[in-house]
């Protein structure tokens, strides 16, 4: 994977995924020891906030991420992860803005709004370096383009 864009997807998934795993991780910790969700201060308990069910899908995906990119840092292996992670999380998104707790997830106003900015982000990125990763055979002419010649 050698490009900038390339380099950025990569970290950019590193920084959302551990995130994803650190915060599911906590907010499970806090669903568990209530006491210290208590002693905590008001930002701390604002990040932690989720509820248990949801706590776990940060959790699952987090874990599975980090270890794609670690054990499997191909272009077509990130661009697969970004594709599949922004699709599930816009429509989980999606959800719940049409649906009052999705699943029996609570998610509210803050949590609808973190999954519309990064699920379409991320599939919108998922999307572009898919596109850089298809074999030329499957790209599409540069004469026969829908923009026009040269693109």
């Amino acid at each position: 994977m050698g490009t900038k864009l390339d380099s950025a997807l990569r970290w950019y998934l590193w920084v959302l995924m551990g995130g994803l795993l650190l915060q599911g991780l906590g907010s499970l910790l806090f669903r568990l020891a209530p006491g210290l969700a208590a002693a905590a201060p008001y930002v701390v308990r604002g990040a932690f906030g989720i509820d248990f069910w949801h706590a776990w899908i940060h959790i699952i995906w987090g874990a599975l991420a980090v270890v794609l990119l670690a054990m499997r840092p191909s272009r077509r292996t990130i661009a697969a992860l970004a594709l599949a992670f922004g699709v599930f999380y816009t429509a989980l998104g999606i959800a719940g803005v049409t649906l009052h707790h999705p699943l029996g997830l609570e998610l509210d106003s803050f949590e609808n709004s973190f999954h519309l900015t990064a699920g379409p982000l991320t599939l919108a990125l998922g999307i572009i370096a898919a596109l850089r990763t298809a074999p030329r055979s499957q790209r599409v002419p540069r004469g026969l383009h829908p923009r026009g010649p040269g693109r």
